[in-house]
């Protein structure tokens, strides 16, 4: 199901917060768009993609917390992919230096058939830090596209190298 609230009268660390606690109650994914309310007030709109059993504890923390007095429920045929986490272990050797980082990655699967994986951005972050602390300059997109196409490439290798 898809909840849709509006919101007026909270601070953004309230919802960014919000966000967070909305995602441990086990929604699938939350989206916080601003919006102009009337008389041109500030406000945004929340929506909440959740299975419908968790309905009841969504809409109790939205009262509570955000303190929203009634909610939309959109009635959506949501279909999801596929999602498996798996770690995978990446040495990223530059020069004659070399590191080796942790990376949780995400595949996306559709019919069986891999259609992505993504690496988390503060990942990215960590190994564009090490490349810059080599002297080497390379932006987050071009690290994210290497590492991504490395764990694409070999999908079942839970140890990879990189040379930069």
């Amino acid at each position: 199901m898809l909840i849709l609230a509006q919101i007026d009268d909270r601070s953004g660390e309230v919802l960014g917060h919000a966000l967070e606690e909305l995602m441990t109650l086990g929604a699938r994914d939350v989206q916080l768009l601003s919006s102009v309310t009337k008389k041109g007030r500030p406000g945004y709109v929340l929506l909440v993609d959740l299975d419908a059993g968790l309905g009841s504890a969504v809409a109790a923390y939205l009262a509570t917390e955000l303190g929203v007095w009634g909610f939309h429920v959109l009635e959506a045929d949501h279909r999801h992919f596929e999602m498996v986490f798996e770690e995978r272990i990446m040495t990223v050797a530059c020069g004659a230096r070399s590191q080796t980082f942790s990376l949780p990655c995400k595949f996306f699967f559709h019919e069986g058939e891999l259609l992505r994986v993504k690496v988390e951005r503060s990942d990215v972050e960590a190994v564009q830090r090490f490349v810059r602390e080599t002297g080497k300059a390379c932006s987050t997109d071009a690290i994210r596209s290497r590492l991504e196409h490395e764990v694409r490439t070999n999908p079942t290798t839970p140890e990879l190298r990189v040379q930069w």
